[in-house]
């Protein structure tokens, strides 16, 4: 499956620019597949995303469990660079 915007939400404000930002996010795909190269790209794109930056942290739940992320965007690409899962 794909990345779903809707259920992609910031649980923090950004009350200071240069700190991290957490947000939920609620899949029917595998961790495996949330993990994936460029899934969260959308999310991190300057034109129409949603506000994910490098360093900050998604927490998913997916089919098969769930997990922090730690995630780093470099231009357009986003990457799972650290994750904590919880299945």
């Amino acid at each position: 499956m794909a990345f779903t915007a809707d259920t992609f939400i910031p649980v923090s404000a950004m009350g200071n620019s240069s700190a991290s930002r957490i947000f939920s996010y609620t899949s029917g795909d595998a961790l495996a597949a949330i993990k994936g190269a460029n899934y969260f790209d959308a999310a991190a794109s300057p034109t129409g995303g949603l506000g994910l930056t490098d360093g900050d942290v998604v927490l998913a739940t997916a089919s098969d469990g769930t997990s922090f992320l730690q995630i780093d965007v470099t231009g357009t690409v986003a990457t799972t660079a650290l994750s904590n899962d919880f299945a």
